[in-house]
């Protein structure tokens, strides 16, 4: 098998993990939530201000920050957007460990500290 089919393998086996499935469940939950899609559009448009004067050297104020926390503390409130988050946790813990585990066999492999 090549390391584009193992690479296929790997990626279909990621999809029918059950933290895909329900960070894609709870990512769909999340969007079909009016109050939840308001606030996470809320928080997108502040952020990329925030980060848009701030790339224009602009310092960002107190005011600022406290809005943007505001909006993030309102989210972690909203059921849907939470279990979204839990779920996106879970999956990123996932695919750290399929990271891990690929460069542990590059880094413990004799044949990469050869040199030709």
């Amino acid at each position: 098998m090549s390391i584009l089919e193992k690479a296929k393998s790997l990626g279909e086996e990621i999809v029918d993990s059950s933290e895909y499935k329900e960070l894609k469940t709870s990512e769909t939950a999340m969007y079909e939530d009016e109050n939840a899609k308001t606030l996470l559009n809320e928080f997108s448009t502040k952020q990329r201000r925030l980060q848009m004067a701030q790339s224009n050297g602009k310092a960002i104020t107190k005011e600022q920050q406290k809005e943007l926390q505001n909006i993030q503390v309102k989210m972690q409130a909203n059921e849907k957007v939470k279990e979204f988050m839990e779920a996106q946790q879970k999956f990123n813990k996932v695919m750290e460990s399929v990271n891990q585990t690929i460069s542990s066999v590059l880094e413990n492999n004799p044949s990469s500290t050869e040199t030709k």
